[in-house]
């Protein structure tokens, strides 16, 4: 959340919290977080959290606990190691920030007393929250909503950012417990190896037509395995067949990633080729085509991922399919399909699937 801030000071963009938080100030974001998890925690617990510490009640002008002039320095000091410990899961930022805003909003700065006291009960508010067992992974929520909402009102300042700065945002978004849909950028240059060497002897790697990358000549060089040469091969050959374009394997703003979970971990799988055809109206067309292994024990929750990417990005592509061997030839799968998909995720591996009545020759 503070990388967002930081970043977004530096491009210079609209302060959009003027209409998501309701004020513009620099503070909003530990005001709206930490005001959400303390409204969850006393809708839970039925009680404020200001009465940990008997905290004054600006309204009646009371304390909720009394405190005699022995032990108040004894209170103090354990408030002040709430809230240290407390900073610690907000981070010292966010806590500051909450403190400084809290005091304004409740309090005249030119009354220095007044001020100096509703410093002291926003500390109060900090340190109590971080006495909460479940503070942290509410905290956590709260500050993943109010960075999702951001990034959401920033996307189209965020699409006009030049790709190095838009590189920046979608670090960020990377940092989210849960998968993130990213633009892809369209790649203008990617670095290949075009010879390898073995026993000090120095071959030409192969090198292939209609590639979105290609060199002056037209061909992209790479190191490709049977099955791969083969789906090239036969999406070559479609009607209205463009180009192709080998997904890199490498995280990026021109690699397209999606989202598998294994247990309560998500991993990252990535398709490993875009395929564009033009139709007859003259429109442009992506196919998504990837060659599965089998053998790996992530091969199911990689293709439970790939086929819930194609249910809800369904309008983003003509077709998405998954190609592996079974049978002693290749099969495919038609992820678009609804029987399909729904026999995926029930499904106990990936190779009965291939080898079913729902696969295809390929």
């Amino acid at each position: 959340m503070q990388e967002f801030l930081r970043v977004r000071r530096e491009d210079d963009l609209l302060p959009v919290e003027q209409t998501i938080l309701e004020e513009s100030t620099p503070d909003s974001i530990a005001v709206v977080i930490i005001d959400g998890i303390d409204h969850i925690i006393e809708d839970n617990n039925g009680a404020p959290l200001r009465y940990v510490f008997g905290k004054q009640d600006r309204q009646s002008k009371a304390l909720d606990v009394s405190f005699t002039e022995d032990n108040q320095r004894v209170v103090a000091s354990f408030i002040d190691d709430a809230y240290r410990r407390a900073a610690r899961i907000f981070s010292p930022d966010i806590s500051r920030t909450y403190v400084d805003a809290m005091a304004y909003r409740v309090a005249d700065p030119a009354d220095a007393y007044e001020f100096e006291e509703a410093l002291v009960e926003a500390r109060v508010s900090v340190a109590a929250l971080g006495l909460v067992t479940e503070v942290q992974p509410l905290f956590d929520a709260e500050a993943e909503k109010v960075a999702k909402t951001w990034l959401e009102s920033y996307n189209a300042a965020i699409k006009g950012l030049s790709h190095d700065r838009q590189e920046s945002y979608r670090q960020i978004r990377e940092m989210s417990a849960e998968p993130q849909d990213v633009d892809l950028v369209r790649p203008e240059g990617r670095f290949e190896m075009t010879k390898a060497r073995e026993h000090d002897v120095e071959t030409s790697l192969p090198s292939y037509k209609k590639h979105l990358l290609c060199d002056a000549q037209g061909d992209y060089p790479a190191v490709l395995n049977s099955w791969e040469m083969r789906v090239i091969e036969v999406e070559a050959k479609r009607e209205g067949f463009s180009f192709w374009y080998r997904n890199p394997q490498q995280p990026g703003q021109s690699s397209l990633g999606i989202a598998y979970l294994v247990g309560e971990q998500y991993g990252i799988v990535r398709p490993d080729f875009v395929f564009f055809a033009t139709q007859a109206d003259g429109t442009v067309v992506a196919d998504i085509v990837d060659p599965h292994g089998l053998h790996l024990a992530d091969a199911l929750p990689k293709l439970q991922g790939l086929a819930a990417y194609a249910e809800t990005h369904a309008n983003a592509y003509r077709r998405i399919e998954s190609v592996a061997e079974a049978l002693g030839k290749l099969r495919v799968l038609d992820l678009t399909k609804d029987d399909v998909r729904q026999a995926i995720a029930l499904a106990k591996d990936a190779a009965g699937l291939f080898s079913g009545a729902l696969a295809v020759d390929y």
